[in-house]
């Protein structure tokens, strides 16, 4: 038979084999000599070993027959070529057939990348109910990547249940942002309960003009003197005086209230509700920064005031 191959007689050349038994060299003629994949699945289908439809499944796989590979992949249980397919079926967007594969490969190879690859078909395939059963039971997938995958690919429902999984907090607080999930969101951030987060999820409130659980935020971003800034100028760029007064007023009586607080909120009564600036000062006038404040009543012509201090 190979010196049939050595002199192109290959018809003649598999002939020999199939009438030998000898079934993956037989295939191997078809694929790479006469290059007639139609007729090797014809053959495989016939003689049915996994070793041929093995041969076949990576033939398939290299012309780009994602479907018909992974067809031929499970016929032979064979799972031993899981980067290739994964990152074909990747590249052709075959994730119905990618989970399949997946399933098959993971019966027979406990690996942690073909546990997450699942993971993530399952998500784009938007079987959440799956992934869901997946990550509460014992696995190797490496979740928290996962999850991040799922959040830059916008996918923020697996990303909330990878998330929840690993107890990262932080990431799904801004998750549970992304599907407006605002109440959530504030539940989240306080479990996490690092200022970067509260930020994020404040803005998202305050863009949504969810005032309520943005004052919830906001009371523990205000306390920290240089954020202040920040979140005052988110307020006011969009024009939310009155909710940023409503939320340093609600402010002060915080036991980590500084300085800073009281003196911005006497700018914000200056600008915007003078009649309120005097009562302020009054009770609050060894607190605040005075001449940032005498400047503020100044620009804003309130003569008594600057009397006062």
């Amino acid at each position: 038979a190979n010196i049939a191959i050595n002199n192109q007689l290959y018809e003649e050349a598999f002939a020999i084999f199939k009438k030998f038994d000898v079934n993956t060299s037989a295939i191997q003629v078809l694929i790479e000599n006469v290059k007639n994949l139609d007729r090797a699945y014809e053959f495989a289908e016939r003689c049915n070993e996994p070793a041929v439809w093995s041969h076949l499944a990576r033939a398939q796989l290299q012309q780009g027959l994602v479907k018909e590979a992974i067809d031929s992949f499970i016929k032979a249980d064979d799972p031993s070529a899981y980067i290739d397919v994964v990152e074909t079926a990747h590249r052709t967007e075959s994730w119905e057939d990618l989970v399949r594969y997946l399933q098959m490969a993971r019966k027979k190879a406990r690996e942690s990348y073909i546990e997450s690859e699942l993971i993530y078909a399952y998500a784009r395939t938007n079987r959440l109910a799956d992934l869901e059963e997946f990550i509460s039971g014992p696995n190797h997938a490496d979740i928290q990547k996962i999850g991040d995958r799922c959040f830059d690919d916008g996918m923020y429902e697996a990303a909330k249940l990878l998330y929840n999984n690993v107890s990262n907090f932080a990431r799904l607080a801004i998750t549970l942002v992304h599907l407006k999930e605002f109440q959530g969101a504030v539940d989240g951030a306080r479990k996490a309960n690092s200022t970067r987060t509260w930020k994020e999820v404040c803005f998202a409130c305050v863009d949504s003009e969810e005032f309520r659980l943005a004052q919830m935020c906001g009371l523990h971003i205000v306390v920290h003197a240089d954020e202040l800034e920040d979140l005052i100028n988110y307020y006011q760029d969009r024009g939310y005086f009155e909710e940023l007064i409503n939320l340093l007023e609600a402010a002060l009586g915080l036991e980590r209230a500084h300085m800073g607080m009281f003196t911005e909120l006497a700018i914000l009564y200056s600008k915007y509700k003078p009649a309120k600036m005097r009562e302020h000062l009054e009770l609050f006038w060894s607190r605040v920064n005075i001449p940032k404040v005498l400047r503020a009543a100044e620009q804003a012509h309130l003569w008594a005031e600057l009397v006062f201090l």
